[in-house]
């Protein structure tokens, strides 16, 4: 797949700066913070070309999408091969690059992005800059690293843990800037305060990729606790992954059948409604055994921007989102008993309960503000401009 798509007229050598985005696959509906990012800056009147890598997956796209003003460009096909076609990928980007007048080019995720956009930088003379977030850092190779940032403008990360990381274990000599991601805090609003437990049984929700990251065995776990206990309960877990299976025989196992149900890929607006009828969002994050680990889940900051009490653990940059006892519960990983008293604690304690969601809104009101968090961003990438001359 190749081409432009979206309805920015492009010009040579034009008289406002350009700036490239290079992304492994674009539109994406697990990444809509990248979206939301891009049309922040686009608003503040940014140029943005888009280099999608590859093409899109997802059957269903953000509805968003339809308001980008730039043009999304996917490289020609490349010969069958193992390895990712990174020379390739660079090769074609640096000539759209000379044709459109190009000034920065960013990265999401050091990886494959970032890679190319290093390459396409030492052919065209091209600064560059890159957001690094969770599983692209921690299991980076430490020497790749090390020579992307050094080489980079800046870099930004979406957490003061992986700044801290970044400064201290490669011993970064560009300037590292923690930038959360944020949320459109109009969208996800509550609308309905205090938020009462339905006279049902009371609707635990989770959302995430499922993998071992993400902890969702020890949700079942403290759920089977919970019946067992005597307390009524629904649980949803929203998402998909490689352990779509080992989470049904969990459920199976546990004859949870009735109590928790897994549903795979949804919409921003079909999650939202979730949120909405959701009494307690619980993420009880962990290490995985390869070292991998979540940054700040965004379905946290959402929950949370939706007034819901939320229940995760104190892993990685959680504890950045979450205060414990202040706008939500931290309770230690893979600790199923603990994380069943914690959540019978919510349900049993209304007052309890509604504190922690006024409080978690406010939070991320104060610091979780998408438009406000992107004008960081925006001064970053165009503080250079007027753009330099484009290696010919």
């Amino acid at each position: 797949m190749s081409g432009i798509t979206s309805g920015m007229t492009l010009h040579h050598c034009p008289s406002s700066p350009i700036v490239g985005y290079v992304i492994k696959i674009f539109p994406k509906l697990s990444e809509t913070f990248i979206l939301q990012e891009i049309l922040e800056l686009e608003a503040k009147g940014l140029r943005i070309i888009i280099f999608s890598l590859n093409a899109p997956t997802d059957t269903a796209t953000h509805p968003h999408v339809q308001h980008l003003q730039a043009p999304v460009l996917y490289p020609p096909p490349a010969a069958p091969s193992h390895s990712p076609p990174v020379r390739q990928w660079a090769s074609w980007i640096s000539q759209q690059c000379r044709i459109f007048g190009i000034n920065h080019l960013h990265a999401h995720y050091a990886s494959e992005p970032t890679t190319v956009v290093e390459l396409v930088s030492g052919q065209t003379g091209i600064p560059y800059s890159f957001t690094t977030h969770a599983k692209d850092l921690f299991l980076a190779d430490q020497l790749s690293l090390t020579r992307s940032v050094n080489q980079a403008q800046f870099v930004l990360t979406c957490t003061k843990y992986n700044q801290h990381y970044l400064r201290d274990t490669i011993a970064a000599q560009r300037p590292i800037h923690c930038v959360y991601h944020g949320i459109d805090i109009e969208w996800f609003n509550p609308t309905s305060t205090p938020r009462q437990l339905p006279a049902e049984a009371p609707l635990i929700l989770s959302i995430g990729r499922f993998r071992e990251k993400k902890g969702f065995p020890t949700l079942i776990q403290a759920c089977a606790g919970l019946r067992n206990a005597g307390i009524p309960f629904r649980c949803v877990i929203i998402g998909y992954g490689p352990m779509q299976g080992a989470l049904e025989a969990a459920i199976c196992r546990e004859q949870l059948q009735g109590h928790i149900q897994l549903v795979g890929k949804m919409t921003r607006e079909g999650i939202r409604e979730w949120y909405e009828r959701a009494s307690i969002f619980v993420l009880p994050c962990q290490i995985a055994e390869d070292g991998d680990r979540d940054g700040i889940p965004n379905v946290l900051v959402e929950a949370m921007g939706m007034g819901l009490p939320v229940i995760s653990t104190a892993v990685a940059s959680i504890p950045e989102l979450i205060t414990d006892r202040v706008n939500g519960l931290l309770v230690p990983p893979s600790q199923a008993p603990l994380l069943e008293v914690a959540i019978g604690t919510l349900i049993h304690h209304p007052e309890f309960r509604n504190r922690l969601g006024r409080q978690a809104r406010q939070h991320i009101e104060e610091h979780f503000h998408a438009a406000r968090n992107n004008e960081t961003i925006f001064s970053l990438l165009t503080k250079t401009f007027p753009c330099p001359t484009v290696a010919s």
